[in-house]
């Protein structure tokens, strides 16, 4: 009897341990759960881009008419070549917009965002990371990269490196993780004794065939946005250290190795070719490339005292510490790219996206060791690890070292956080704001409403929103074409942007922006002579274009004000009653109402551009001109 007694409560001992350990691992996977939804807040921004409505624009227009071949939407560019390298970006938002709408796109957006972070997070814990730095690591990558993480071409780019780095992760599978350069190499390369005690250079040579994946990435990568240059650099810098390894390590025995290496960087080299436009577009790439872009404010510095950089700063510092401090053996190559990388994002904030990437998939075991060098980041070790000094996968938990109370407060602390995740997720992602502080909304409107056609000058941010909005595509369309856009370079001359910001600047400041010689003496009135634009749409916090249309109002007219913008209308065009455009005084609207809140995205106003021969001069030279349409 005794004995049954015993051997019951050892049943129900055992059961209550079963218990304890599927609670522990429900909690491991709330745990994974919370900390995937805290990083998809974090790439979850939800505020228009002002190039995204150009490149939807584009796409569409790609799709319907094919590539085009000059600059299309603008009167000063008629004719002008358009290297338009980011098309397969294009057709994905403009497909993406139309099927999905503002919403789909933001949780295309956040899932991309959300699948690269896991990807980072299954590596890092089959390398061994525990689950403090892990978890801490990839939170610190996500926020970093949240405001990256926007409606533009460049999160091709970032998809794309991600999947650079997993095909490279899988083809050096054996060799990577390793110090593998002999400090007396050159004994190695002439076959004589050395004194390094490395371990065995092993790779797979069936792995390594898998590189020729590599060309056709950097052929969608080459149409899909210009940031396939760093990676292209990435990608060879990678060939070359692994082949300086191989030279070290096997001497002339690695003679066709670094045959190999070389015909496949060079095959990546050769997919860049793969483009609308053929060598002509590397021609336009080393031109572009060649003079500075500080008006473009992604290729400056990032700024210490910025909050803006706080997470970068934090993770750059972290970067420094985890290759310095770390007990674990370092890898030569990634130690090496990293650094190339830093370099470039302490010269260009548009850079820190692949370092955080490059970091989160490189440094997973550097940061471990940091944390545990710091003594938060030692793993809580189940009875197995402590027994055997491991334990199989099924038999891992991160909160099985927990008591049954400590546990039942972390399951509380995850509902808690997993219900605040989803509510501002469910509340960023249902809509894409286009914010009235930041976009001439009501502008926009008055446009509409009015029917106003013509030439426009408008300021370059909010240009594309026009020639979404208003846009004639090709100079016999009715509607707007505006001077210039935010295509810059791809599709305009230096000397038109020089004149461009020369209107909105109204100075030559090297640190804001870069000015040819070419261009000729500065001239902040020559953007409304040139062609004869109609119309000039401004921000009234440029202050510089404020006061030249100010000191042109004896062939300028305001026809609308808020506190934002202000639309101007060429007076002998819509100030004279005999005009067939003349726009009478109580068609104006000039105040100073306030522009808060936002509309959802696309926030385009219902436009009928209004033909000449709408408007007779006899109706107008009564003062009853056609009613406007549109709105």
């Amino acid at each position: 009897m005794a004995e049954f007694r015993l051997a019951e409560k050892a049943n129900v001992l055992a059961d209550t341990a079963n218990e304890q350990v599927d609670f522990a691992r429900w909690l491991d996977r709330g745990v994974v759960a919370a900390v995937l939804m805290s990083c998809a807040v974090a790439l979850s921004l939800n505020v228009a881009d002002p190039d995204l409505w150009g490149h939807v624009q584009y796409g569409r227009d790609a799709l319907r008419f094919g590539v085009p071949r000059v600059t299309t939407y603008s009167y000063v560019a008629r004719g002008y070549p358009w290297i338009n390298h980011e098309i397969f970006t294009e057709f994905a938002l403009a497909i993406g917009s139309d099927w999905l709408g503002g919403a789909g796109l933001l949780i295309g957006k956040c899932l991309l965002g959300v699948a690269l972070i896991a990807a980072i997070l299954y590596r890092a814990q089959k390398l061994g990371a525990g689950f403090i730095p892990a978890y801490s690591m990839i939170l610190l990558v996500a926020v970093t990269l949240g405001n990256h993480w926007t409606l533009r071409p460049q999160i091709a780019s970032y998809v794309c490196f991600a999947l650079l780095l997993g095909l490279l992760t899988y083809c050096f599978d054996g060799w990577e993780g390793q110090w593998r350069l002999p400090l007396d190499w050159f004994r190695r390369w002439r076959n004589q004794p050395t004194s390094d005690d490395l371990p065995p250079l092993e790779y797979s040579l069936p792995r390594l065939k898998l590189l020729w994946l590599a060309p056709p990435l950097f052929m969608v990568w080459t149409n899909s946005h210009g940031g396939f240059l760093a990676g292209l650099c990435v990608y060879l810098a990678y060939l070359t250290f692994r082949g300086l390894e191989a030279l070290a390590y096997k001497g002339r025995a690695a003679d066709g190795l670094l045959l190999r290496f070389a015909l496949m960087g060079a095959a990546a080299i050769a997919a860049t070719f793969l483009n609308p436009y053929g060598p002509l577009f590397h021609a336009w790439l080393y031109q572009d490339l060649a003079v500075p872009r500080p008006e473009n404010v992604e290729w400056r510095a990032p700024e210490l005292w910025n909050l803006q950089f706080l997470p970068f700063w934090l993770l750059a510092s972290a970067v420094v510490a985890a290759v310095i401090a770390s007990r674990k053996p370092r890898d030569f190559t990634h130690v090496a790219i990293l650094a190339l990388i830093l370099w470039q994002a302490l010269l260009h904030h548009r850079h820190i996206a692949f370092l955080a990437i490059a970091a989160g998939w490189w440094l997973p075991l550097h940061f471990d060791s940091l944390l545990e060098l710091l003594g938060v980041g030692r793993r809580f070790k189940t009875d197995e690890e402590l027994r055997f000094g491991w334990a199989p996968p099924d038999s891992k938990s991160f909160t099985a070292a927990f008591s049954p109370r400590i546990q039942q407060g972390i399951a509380l602390v995850l509902v808690l956080a997993i219900c605040l995740s989803a509510g501002q997720l469910t509340y960023r992602l249902k809509s894409l704001r286009v914010e009235k502080a930041d976009y001439p909304v009501d502008a926009f409107k008055f446009i509409a409403s009015r029917g106003l056609t013509g030439k426009m000058v408008c300021t370059f941010n909010w240009a594309q929103y026009a020639l979404a909005a208003f846009g004639a595509r090709q100079p016999q369309d009715p509607g707007i074409q505006v001077q210039i856009d935010g295509r810059c370079r791809t599709s305009y001359s230096q000397e038109m942007l020089d004149m461009h910001f020369d209107f909105l600047l109204g100075r030559n400041d090297p640190d804001l922006r870069y000015r040819s010689a070419a261009s000729g003496p500065l001239d902040p009135t020559r953007v409304l002579k040139v062609e004869r634009p109609d119309l000039v749409l401004i921000s009234r916090l440029q202050e510089p274009s404020v006061q030249v249309m100010e000191a042109a109002k004896e062939n300028w007219i305001l026809l609308y004000q808020d506190a934002l913008s202000q639309v101007w209308g060429r007076r002998s065009r819509y100030d004279d009653p005999q005009s067939a455009y003349y726009l009478p005084p109580a068609k104006r609207l000039v105040g100073e109402s306030s522009q808060r809140g936002s509309v959802q995205w696309p926030a385009l106003p219902k436009y009928q551009p209004l033909a000449p021969a709408e408007n007779s001069i006899r109706e107008v030279a009564a003062g009853q001109a056609a009613p406007a349409r549109g709105m």
